[in-house]
């Protein structure tokens, strides 16, 4: 019997073979150089960095914190490296560890980093993001000039009543924890949580609220559900690493902010059309819709609404802020002390007003050592305007490049803190 061998079904065979592994081998190639970009332009970079993920793979699948893991990049760089490159997947970033260069590109340098890096104005229904908080030059810096005179010093003072007031429902809470003059067990964080949810409504939304008696009302569930759902951990890592993304995701998938914009147009008609006033900021929205008009940021419509975004930024910070130093001060006992006879003389000098807060130093430092520790806001970026120079080196930054500073990483150094682990205030 004879066999006959067909050579073209043999070369089929081999171009099925070959063509994948050559678009492979391709694509290896092609990744390899992508993340060697700091390598090439004589910048220090990360030894372990992943081939598809690049330096923020527990990042990106949720494993640990962003701010947390770009703290951990910090720690693994080169200890005498004024600055690290490493990559969001194939993404060039710069992380800068030496105070001087980032005093330099932070202030005297501002004009060629005034914008962040996830700014922009493709997010289109966040309460967070269309202010101070997220906007671009030169619609940043006009917004600026407008929003600085409505939270001075004088401005602070007239909301101080609606502050103190808004502390009344906390403390009938924290006196019915009180058994036999006796306090149980509190969770801190959530009156905290509550205390500020409260506080932003009504300073920011002019509305009183009140999260220690309704917990479950309307406007807490939702506030809750905005800051703590996996929807917004999904947000927050997009905004700030792959803004890219914002547009092709769709920002109502990110941000749902329809129940807070009721309260809001609400409290703005009702005062519109009563003329009522009491001294908060929906007072000082209605000035500015108002007055005069830019187009490079019109404040009407939703403009108005995103500026009261600023205090549901601070949401989050301002709680966890008020946490760690409680917890920190509960650890050390001395401190708890000297910090309650400092509150107790300034009020005893000055009563509850304004001045006395001001002058209770011993519990700012406090508050100052507890946010070192456990920095609220644990990243800074910025995005390269132009191609920069660092000074004194011969490193170009690109245009385009996000530049990122890590407070974990800052804080913790101790280079820069004697026992940074320790609560020294």
């Amino acid at each position: 019997m004879k066999v006959f061998y067909d050579r073209s079904d043999s070369q089929s065979l081999l171009y099925i073979f070959i063509l994948p592994v050559t678009f492979l081998l391709i694509v290896y190639f092609y990744c390899l150089h992508r993340i060697s970009y700091w390598k090439r332009r004589g910048v220090q970079q990360l030894q372990s960095t992943d081939i598809i993920f690049g330096d923020f793979k527990n990042g990106i699948l949720f494993r640990t914190a962003p701010g947390f893991h770009l703290g951990e990049i910090y720690r693994k760089a080169p200890q005498d490296a004024p600055y690290v490159g490493f990559y969001i997947f194939h993404k060039p970033c710069l992380l800068l560890r030496d105070p001087e260069i980032i005093k330099q590109i932070l202030i005297r340098d501002f004009d060629h980093f005034s914008d962040r890096h996830f700014a922009g104005p493709q997010q289109k229904d966040s309460i967070g993001m269309r202010n101070l908080f997220g906007l671009k030059n030169p619609a940043w810096k006009y917004l600026r000039s407008k929003i600085t005179p409505t939270l001075t010093r004088g401005k602070l003072k007239q909301m101080l009543p609606l502050m103190m007031e808004t502390t009344q429902p906390m403390m009938e809470y924290l006196k019915n924890e009180c058994v036999n003059d006796k306090i149980k067990v509190i969770d801190a964080q959530e009156i905290n949580y509550k205390y500020t949810a409260d506080l932003i409504a009504n300073v920011a939304l002019g509305t009183k609220t009140d999260s220690f008696q309704y917990p479950n009302s309307d406007y807490s569930k939702s506030l809750m559900e905005f800051f703590h759902g996996f929807k917004r951990m999904v947000a927050l890592v997009t905004v700030f690493f792959m803004p890219e993304l914002v547009e092709m995701i769709g920002s109502p998938m990110l941000f749902d902010s329809t129940f807070v914009r009721k309260l809001f147009w609400s409290a703005v008609k009702f005062r519109e059309k009563s003329g009522f006033k009491r001294g908060d900021y929906i007072d000082s929205i209605i000035q500015l819709k108002n007055g005069e008009k830019n187009s490079l940021y019109r404040l009407e419509g939703d403009n108005l609404l995103f500026q009261s975004g600023t205090f549901f930024s601070g949401f989050e910070s301002s709680s966890t802020t008020a946490t760690f130093t409680l917890m920190e001060l509960a650890k050390k006992k001395e401190y708890q002390d000297r910090a309650r006879e400092d509150i107790k003389k300034a009020i005893d000098k000055h009563r509850w007003t304004f001045e006395a807060f001001n002058d209770m130093k011993y519990l700012d430092q406090c508050i100052a050592e507890g946010v070192r520790l456990h920095p609220s806001v644990s990243t800074i970026d910025r995005y390269t305007l132009q191609d920069y120079k660092i000074p004194d080196t011969n490193i170009i930054i690109e245009k385009g490049t996000p530049i990122y500073i890590s407070l974990y990483g800052l804080h913790g150094d101790p280079k820069f803190f004697d026992e940074p682990e320790v609560f020294n205030p």
